[in-house]
């Protein structure tokens, strides 16, 4: 009995023995190839990104690069491209084993079809390319995002906050936009905004600062008696405390952008933002009022339906607005735009919302703020064959 005791305990340390030298050899042979496999994975990974940095001797893993994107949400909140996300960044090694530049991607929520992922190669604070990665968007249309006419344009850009237009890119900030699909022009060129921030804040040297459009342009038009605008002493403090106002107005959706003084403060000229049909591309107007009277109107930005929501520039429904009295509009004070209700009603919330900043902040008190006719207005049943 005592021989078979001592069978069972040689046997069983021999297996203890025999599994913790398999365990070693395994974790020797584990770190023999974990860096060499790490290596392989990168490199099988950033074969999908030579076309954004095709002069590249090779990719490698950044240290702590998971905790960067953790942090990202944040930052990209915080300067305005909430909604994106940072996914994966790589650094470029040159031939000596130095970094560089880098390659990022990211994604926004706010394509045509739903998500746009993208990746951008960075070196020297300029832009090496540009891939669509995973788009759902319109054939023909959206879908041009991924070829070489409009990606071919991202690089040499400076990689600095970009901008698109519609009327030929003039600058190194400047993009030009998919003709017919400003929706997907705008979610782009936010991942790349959001992938170009997530750079500066790591591997740049900070966050720049981004300056806000000169909209002097659409303050004339809005203001056509103009003769010089100046700051408005305290607008900062108005301005932060506007979306409370707004909200307490059912106009939550709406944002107070910039006030400006007009002659010596004779009247102002305020920006503000309404949601038309484009959702996630909000629409931004300038109103122009002198003595509780709208002197005229101007749209900055949209991202309508051309031959619907985009008449929302044309007249004749640009020039209703000047001459009316500086009250709330109801929904019937307005001449919608045919076709296109969404895009009236986000309007229409829009200049309520800067009547209604101007009334609170710079009136004279002789206009009250009727918050019926703001919820009559906000709440136009859209469903009608509205369709842009």
């Amino acid at each position: 009995m005592a021989k078979k005791k001592s069978n069972i305990f040689t046997n069983t340390l021999v297996l203890v023995v025999v599994t913790f030298v398999a365990i070693a050899a395994l974790a020797v042979v584990n770190q023999i190839t974990a860096e060499p496999i790490a290596k392989a994975d990168v490199n099988l990974k950033a074969q999908a990104f030579k076309v954004v940095y095709a002069d590249v001797a090779e990719f490698a893993e950044i240290d702590g690069v998971e905790k960067m994107i953790e942090e990202s949400a944040a930052l990209l909140e915080e300067n305005g491209f909430g909604g994106c996300t940072v996914t994966d960044a790589l650094a470029v090694k040159n031939d000596a084993g130095d970094t560089e530049g880098y390659i990022v991607v990211s994604t926004s929520p706010n394509g045509y079809g739903g998500e746009i992922q993208v990746a951008i190669g960075i070196k020297d604070e300029k832009i090496t390319g540009f891939t669509a990665i995973k788009n759902n968007e319109t054939a023909g249309l959206g879908s041009k995002c991924t070829e070489p006419e409009y990606t071919d344009q991202f690089a040499g850009k400076a990689a600095a906050v970009l901008s698109y237009t519609k009327s030929g890119a003039s600058s190194d900030t400047e993009i030009d936009a998919i003709s017919g699909a400003t929706i997907t022009t705008n979610a782009t060129v936010e991942a790349v905004n959001a992938g170009i921030i997530f750079y500066q804040q790591n591997f740049g040297g900070g966050v720049q600062e981004i300056e806000g459009p000169d909209l002097t342009e659409y303050y004339q038009q809005a203001y056509p008696d103009a003769k010089e605008f100046a700051d408005v002493e305290g607008s900062d403090k108005m301005i932060e405390s506007s979306a409370k106002l707004l909200a307490d107005c059912g106009l939550d959706t709406c944002t107070v952008e910039e006030i400006k003084a007009v002659n010596g403060g004779e009247g102002y000229v305020i920006s503000t933002t309404g949601i038309g049909f484009a959702k996630s591309a909000p629409i931004q107007i300038v109103i122009g009022i002198k003595d509780n009277k709208l002197t005229g109107y101007a749209v900055v930005s949209h991202m309508e339906t051309p031959g619907y929501g985009a008449a929302c520039e044309e007249e004749p429904f640009a020039g209703q607005f000047a001459g009316k009295d500086a009250a709330v509009l109801g929904a019937d004070e307005v001449d919608a735009i045919s076709g296109a209700t969404f895009t009236t009603t986000g309007i229409t919330n829009a200049v309520n919302a800067a009547i209604v900043f101007y009334q609170t902040n710079l009136g004279d008190g002789s206009v009250e703020i009727d918050k019926n006719a703001i919820a009559e207005s906000a709440n136009v049943d859209a469903a009608s064959g509205a369709t842009a």
